[in-house]
């Protein structure tokens, strides 16, 4: 890998293992300083409301002005706000008003992100789906691997520092990340003429019009939904099936960290061997089978066992699935969807946790296990179909025939012509346009431009991408596609 590529992997793992310091030295500070974990929970929940109230603002803000500079201008400005919180303790001024307040700005700093993240990543690799998939398998492992050994690391620093210190320490790996990233020339995608789509659903209706990454982002809901019951279940687990043995519990979600972590070397090992819709959908499987154990009587080590298959498949899922996310979809598009994605995963998870926490005092354990290895079950037969329907080619906002009942009517290009400008002025309810209309100057917007490849689909029998109206802004211009596809099919 080339230096620059280097230097994002290198700066998401060290921001990534602060960051999960954090996430045992913030509460621990509130419990030394106030005793209470009602206030704890509070401090968890203020980081994350900022991505339930303002996540698709993060599409608006990389859209804007770039990945690689939204992550740089993050880390740079999370450092000094982590900081914050022992710096105004020892001056004695750090209400608990006070840090929920830098806690939230924190939160606000992270929401653009890992979008960010990934997509500086896919341009860094000039959208090859090989060495973007690496570079995303990379880039789970750190995080696995920072979740996995970051707590237990600021576990053992908490016995000889304060809280406190080991804050700064976590604002010392912000500022280390930033520099790291500040290094990494500018890369810019190539946008052409079209213009950026307006609006903050953009990203969600873009999901809408494109099958595979629509059903595709359903699943990812579902797995992060089921993943967050799981995490409720094992200790429980451990509780009612082994006579209440901490170790135990331990063992079971060490097993998970541990399979995760493998799972990242697996996927960065078999990125070039299968094309990422393939390997993801058969990671898929991989995750839902083994789940399948936990509602048996099975012995501890076949439960160890399949809790490390299931958590090692799903890096080796994601790796590839944040490639396609990526590469499929036209680069101006990219932040939206993107965002939109990591948005609505991110409310699934506090979904999951108070759902889970309900059923299992209203019905017990064992049933919340069915439901976790139905929910697995599902949302892997709805990737692999979604997988299946995709074709083997890879939507980059290219047209691509997939209509095999399309009629056989043939037509001239003034005919084509014709009917295309008839669904232009439909979708975007203006007569008055002409051939040579701008899709975006007559205020398209992704709910227009799924209208019209269904009136393509419907009329000339050809299937269309929404991405495909965008890389085509005008009648001519999407005429001039479908006849390249009527052609090609002939």
């Amino acid at each position: 890998m080339r230096w620059p590529v280097r230097a994002l992997l290198l700066a998401g793992g060290i921001s990534a293992f602060g960051s999960q310091m954090s996430m045992l030295a913030l509460p621990w500070f509130v419990l030394e300083q106030t005793g209470s974990a009602g206030r704890a929970g509070l401090v968890f929940a203020a980081q994350i409301l900022p991505t339930a109230l303002l996540g698709l603002l993060g599409g608006e803000v990389v859209q804007r002005f770039g990945p690689r500079r939204v992550m740089v201008c993050c880390d740079a400005a999370r450092a000094p706000v982590i900081a914050l919180v022992p710096v105004l303790h020892a001056a004695q001024v750090l209400s608990f008003g006070l840090l929920l307040g830098i806690v939230v700005v924190l939160g606000v700093f992270t929401i653009p992100y890992l979008a960010a993240q990934r997509l500086l990543g896919t341009e860094l690799t000039h959208d090859d789906a090989v060495a973007v998939t690496k570079v995303n398998s990379v880039l789970e492992g750190t995080v696995n691997l920072a979740a996995f050994a970051g707590p237990a690391v600021a576990g053992l620093l908490l016995t000889t520092l304060s809280p406190g210190q080991v804050l700064l320490a976590d604002a010392a790996t912000y500022a280390v990340s930033a520099l790291l990233l500040s290094a990494v020339p500018a890369v810019g995608s190539a946008r052409g003429t079209v213009e950026a789509p307006r609006g903050l659903l953009a990203g969600l209706g873009y999901l809408r019009g494109d099958r595979f990454l629509g059903m595709a982002a359903m699943s990812s809901v579902l797995y992060g939904l089921l993943f967050r019951m799981l995490w409720i279940a094992l200790p429980l687990l451990a509780f009612r099936r082994f006579d209440g043995d901490p170790a135990v519990g331990g063992l079971l979600v060490a097993c998970s960290g541990a399979g995760a972590v493998l799972g990242s070397i697996t996927a960065y090992a078999v990125a070039s061997r299968f094309p990422p819709r393939l390997l993801a959908a058969g990671a898929a499987v991989v995750i839902a089978l083994p789940l399948w154990v936990l509602v048996t009587g099975a012995t501890l080590p076949w439960l160890l066992a399949a809790l490390a298959l299931s958590a090692a498949a799903v890096p080796v899922l994601n790796a590839p699935y944040f490639t396609l996310l990526t590469t499929r979809v036209p680069p101006v598009w990219r932040p939206k969807v993107l965002q939109a994605v990591i948005t609505v995963n991110a409310l699934g998870g506090p979904a999951g946790f108070l759902l889970a926490g309900f059923l299992i005092d209203r019905a017990g354990l064992d049933p919340v296990l069915y439901l976790v290895a139905m929910v697995a079950t599902f949302a892997s037969a709805v990737f692999v179909t979604a997988a299946w329907r995709a074709g083997p080619t890879p939507d980059t906002g290219k047209v691509v025939p997939m209509n095999e009942n399309a009629p056989t009517v043939e037509r001239t290009r003034a005919e084509t012509a014709a009917v295309i400008l008839e669904l232009y002025r439909a979708a975007l309810d203006n007569d008055a346009l002409t051939a040579d209309s701008d899709f975006f100057e007559a205020d398209g917007d992704s709910m227009a431009a799924f209208e019209l490849t269904v009136g393509v689909l419907r009329e000339l029998g050809v299937d269309l991408s929404v991405g495909a109206v965008f890389t085509h802004p005008s009648p001519s211009l999407l005429t001039d596609a479908v006849l390249a596809v009527a052609a090609g099919r002939a």
